[in-house]
């Protein structure tokens, strides 16, 4: 089994047992154990809305995490995550960042530095920040894997093996999590129908295999810049900044099909919502 089949169907599974949850809670228990599982001691996760309510903070951010009630109070008591370059980084970049990158670590001022020092007498040294995004560019997010309590050689080893599996498998919580009333105040209850074209459909089908824009026009026998179009204008139906997102959002919300014989799809099947923001 290729390893790009291997994660399609790790993702498949997981998204089956996301879409069984009945409530916020329920979901991020799934996700705990299936991280711990695969060797992540902590999963933070958040993001900031766009400032519909500037008046009150607590209304335009989301915040989930398990690490210890020490860590935490620490962290908050030194209003760490105003300088915390974790959380920077996801917010700034739209691919995973380590936080162990030497070129980003050298352009740090001495205030984030002592948020990394501090997280580090804690136990957290390595760690993976993957981007996310609460329905457009300006309201920015991510799921953040702490290695607390390993060494740098086991946090190497995991990331080696399954970095691309966890950044999918991230991207799958955070659409699974997006249909809860966790998000009731920022969402307009009038939702976009996205229909997807069997281009479009075939070319993410072939991305969540792990086909690059090149391998997808050899797959379906196109231009590589006919790939790309398709790949963009599915991006741009879903509110995607990249084909990952793209793939985990199409998945989450059932758009893709990768054909069952005796079975003949109708086009309402590719027919689904995702919120549109006031």
């Amino acid at each position: 089994m290729s390893k790009e089949v291997a994660i399609e169907i790790a993702q498949c599974a997981f998204l089956s047992r996301l879409a069984a949850c009945s409530n916020v809670s329920d979901c991020w228990d799934v996700m705990r154990g299936e991280f711990e599982g695969r060797g992540i001691p902590h999963v933070s996760y958040g993001g900031l809305f766009a400032p519909h309510h500037r008046s009150d903070v607590s209304k335009e951010s989301v915040y989930m995490t398990h690490f210890n009630d020490d860590f935490i109070g620490h962290y908050g008591a030194e209003d760490h995550l105003r300088h915390d370059v974790a959380v920077q980084w996801a917010f700034r970049f739209s691919t995973p960042v380590s936080w162990r990158s030497s070129r980003l670590l050298s352009a740090l001022n001495e205030r984030q530095a002592r948020v990394l020092r501090d997280g580090a007498e804690f136990g957290v040294r390595n760690g993976l920040s993957v981007p996310v995004r609460f329905g457009r560019e300006l309201s920015p997010g991510g799921v953040f894997l702490g290695a607390t309590g390993l060494s740098d050689g086991e946090w190497e080893g995991i990331i080696r093996e399954q970095q691309d599996l966890l950044v999918a498998l991230s991207l799958t919580f955070h659409e699974a999590m997006s249909r809860f009333p966790l998000f009731a105040d920022h969402i307009n209850p009038h939702d976009k129908v996205v229909r997807l074209t069997l281009r479009e459909r075939e070319c993410l089908t072939w991305a969540a295999r792990g086909c690059q824009v090149g391998e997808v026009a050899d797959r379906l026998g196109v231009a590589d810049r006919t790939a790309e179009h398709h790949l963009a204008s599915a991006r741009s139906k879903l509110r995607a900044r990249t084909t990952a997102q793209a793939v985990a959002r199409a998945l989450a919300m059932g758009l893709l099909y990768d054909g069952v014989d005796g079975f003949t799809p109708v086009d309402s099947m590719w027919e689904s919502a995702i919120p549109t923001f006031s």
